[in-house]
């Protein structure tokens, strides 16, 4: 089996439960409706990717109150906004029409046994490039060479951004047919979240001290697995 690579966190057991549920009902080509399922996985993916990817980091770099505040403000702008969405992508859709949804789950989900850090996890799959790169800026900077690698650890974060929207949301929308107002609304839905997490880049993360940039690398760290897939 080829080797993958992802920013992933490790899924909780309501999270994996319900997906590894919604993905057996598709499987047995159950007849009732996938959308309250769809849904109940989505009100728990939801918090769980803002939680790592944006509120854990406040535990994880010791972060000031102000900075702190940007944070939750801003996960708390993108998962209104993310479920806001979710209705309008899923209404009065068939099983069938929801049918390469579900294999996009089967696709961000992880299980244990395939995942380099042993932990059933949900995430965006990336090229070995940007993996290895990410890699080595982290190795870089727990090595003590912070400063020299600050301006790339920091453009990496931007681009973590774009890469959580590319391969979760963007691609998840793109898997439904959409009407054009449903599609203006889910543009506009990825523009306020694009914003708001460059938002955080620039505002925090780009005024981390020395011990604060070590945190970050130490935690950006566990979020990189590669899976045996």
């Amino acid at each position: 089996m080829p080797t993958k690579y992802y920013l992933a966190f490790a899924s909780s057991k309501d999270l994996e439960g319900a997906a590894i549920e919604l993905l057996e009902r598709h499987a047995n080509g159950a007849k009732d409706s996938h959308i309250p399922l769809m849904e109940s996985t989505m009100d728990y993916f939801i918090p769980e990717m803002l939680s790592a990817f944006l509120v854990d980091t406040v535990d994880a770099l010791g972060l000031s109150k102000m900075a702190t505040k940007i944070i939750h403000s801003t996960a708390d702008i993108i998962g209104k906004t993310a479920k806001m969405l979710v209705p309008q992508l899923l209404k009065k859709r068939s099983n069938e029409e929801l049918t390469p949804m579900i294999e996009f789950v089967d696709e961000i989900y992880v299980r244990d046994h395939q995942s380099s850090n042993g932990k059933a996890c949900t995430g965006c799959e990336m090229d070995e490039a940007t993996f290895t790169r990410m890699k080595n800026v982290v190795a870089a900077v727990r090595a003590g060479q912070i400063e020299e690698n600050r301006g790339e650890l920091m453009a990496l974060m931007s681009m973590t951004v774009d890469i959580l929207l590319e391969g979760l949301m963007k691609e998840a929308i793109n898997k439904l047919k959409h009407g054009f107002v449903v599609r203006k609304i889910a543009d506009g839905a990825i523009s306020t979240c694009q914003a708001a997490g460059h938002g955080v880049v620039n505002k925090v993360f780009k005024k981390l001290d020395d011990e604060q940039m070590l945190h970050l690398a130490n935690y950006f760290d566990t979020l990189l697995i590669s899976a045996e897939r």
